[in-house]
């Protein structure tokens, strides 16, 4: 079978699928959810695999549909207050307070910010690797990531001390 082909998908897969279930897991802050959202980005991929494969980054492609899918369920997860860290399956174990601290800081940052400090820190992509995977000049990104380091440690040391009440309506 060819690279278009069900061959050409499962190599993709077996490629990316740890690093992409990854970025959701860093964004959610939860496994099941993670898992989901991810298969649901591959999914799309497959469905789109003669397009997806001819592209000069799939995986870049799939990237920003499991971010968009991410950022898709934490607005409905926000808008209906529900929290999904009460319903973690057994076999996973729940997030730590450090990284529910720092779930929050990432929230609080714009989409951008987060996603690029999400690749950057999270996943060890390079300023010009997130700078084509977004379609943005590195300066963009590099100020995107210093001041949403900035942001996050504001808010990480204001949670120290009890302050991030209201943290999040200042972007």
């Amino acid at each position: 079978m060819d690279e278009s082909g069900g061959e050409g998908f499962d190599a993709f897969f077996r490629a990316s699928q740890r690093r992409l279930l990854a970025q959701a897991f860093l964004l959610t802050a939860d496994s099941a959810k993670a898992q989901d959202l991810t298969q649901e980005a591959f999914e799309r991929a497959w469905s789109r695999w003669r397009t997806v494969s001819a592209l000069e980054d799939p995986e870049g492609w799939t990237r920003k549909v499991l971010h968009n899918l991410c950022i898709s369920d934490w607005r409905r997860t926000t808008r209906h207050r529900r929290t999904r860290l009460d319903r973690q399956p057994d076999c996973f174990p729940a997030p730590s307070d450090d990284h529910l601290m720092l779930l929050s800081a990432l929230r609080s940052l714009s989409a951008d910010q987060a996603r690029a400090i999400v690749l950057h820190d999270g996943l060890g992509y390079t300023v010009p690797e997130i700078a084509a995977d977004m379609s943005k000049p590195e300066g963009t990104v590099k100020a995107w990531i210093s001041r949403g380091h900035s942001r996050a440690a504001q808010l990480l040391s204001s949670t120290q001390t009890g302050e991030i009440e209201g943290a999040n309506d200042g972007r």
